[in-house]
């Protein structure tokens, strides 16, 4: 094997992976670099980089010591360069934890519903597709992306867990909510928006309930009726489940699940959009 497929969520928070042998996550915070007088380790995900002529750290280290915050950047587009960063960094930690030898690589990616426009897509590919070079904790790594497609997020989700009829996506993440609606496993466009908040971007992220009421609000203005059946991912799913129920009679969380040599895995719902992608790779580039 000289190249692999992957599916890549390179999330506000958090980034996910999934590819042949297995999954790898990782905190995706980025800061400027700057010369530590202690170099003190914040966590088994800790990167000092150079890409693209930008030199920085990324993981925990980045979230404890950026002067300008918790080195996130939100929002509702992911046409910028920290995703690019994000997206190496997933490629070259993939690489480097099961298959250091392989150089080229075809993947999915994400990018929120509201901003799933041609225009955003080329641009996101434009970035990412072709030959690289990085340094990471001062190993260098040559990799060329030669195919990259951007998939909806929330509807790439869906593709965790297929299933025919009338589905919606509740896809909770860090800066945005994706809603979808796939129906025969077709999205469908009017009845799927980008709520612009997420668990770390409202007043109090440790209420749960507000924000299941926050999403309840804004679905029922899509015209969602509340015996749909609604799939629910995200970091906080399991927490939020609940309240959304309350509405939603039908919704359950997605289980995600991978092949590990003869077995199945289930993964946590947050991997749900990277599995999906996966799938979505797998069957455009396999």
């Amino acid at each position: 094997m000289n190249r692999i497929i992957m599916g890549i969520d390179a999330g506000n928070h958090k980034a996910k992976v999934v590819g042949p042998f297995g999954v790898d996550s990782f905190k995706t915070n980025i800061c400027d670099w700057f010369e530590r007088d202690i170099e003190e380790s914040f966590g088994p995900d800790d990167m000092e980089f150079e890409i693209a002529g930008r030199k920085g750290f990324a993981g925990t280290i980045a979230q404890f010591e950026d002067e300008f915050g918790d080195g996130t950047r939100y929002g509702d587009s992911k046409a910028h360069e920290d995703t690019k960063i994000r997206v190496l960094l997933a490629i070259h930690r993939y690489l480097n934890k099961y298959c250091p030898h392989i150089e080229q690589v075809s993947f999915v990616t994400g990018q929120p519903i509201i901003r799933h426009k041609q225009a955003e897509k080329e641009s996101i590919i434009a970035m990412l597709k072709g030959q690289h070079e990085m340094k990471v904790n001062g190993k260098i790594r040559k990799v060329l992306i030669d195919q990259v497609a951007v998939a909806p997020e929330g509807s790439g989700a869906f593709w965790a867990q297929p299933s025919d009829g009338v589905i919606r996506v509740i896809d909770i993440g860090s800066g945005t909510v994706n809603a979808a609606t796939i129906i025969d496993k077709k999205h469908i466009n009017k009845p799927s928006t980008t709520f612009n908040f997420g668990v770390e971007t409202v007043a109090d992220k440790d209420d749960v309930q507000k924000i299941a009421r926050g999403i309840i609000r804004n679905t029922t203005k899509l015209k969602w009726n509340k015996n749909d059946k609604i799939l629910i991912c995200g970091g906080i799913t399991e927490g939020i489940t609940p309240y959304i129920i309350e509405h939603y009679i039908n919704a359950e969380i997605i289980n995600p699940t991978i092949q590990r040599g003869n077995g199945v895995t289930t993964l946590h719902p947050v991997f749900a959009n990277a599995v999906g992608f996966y799938a979505i790779a797998k069957g455009a580039f396999g």
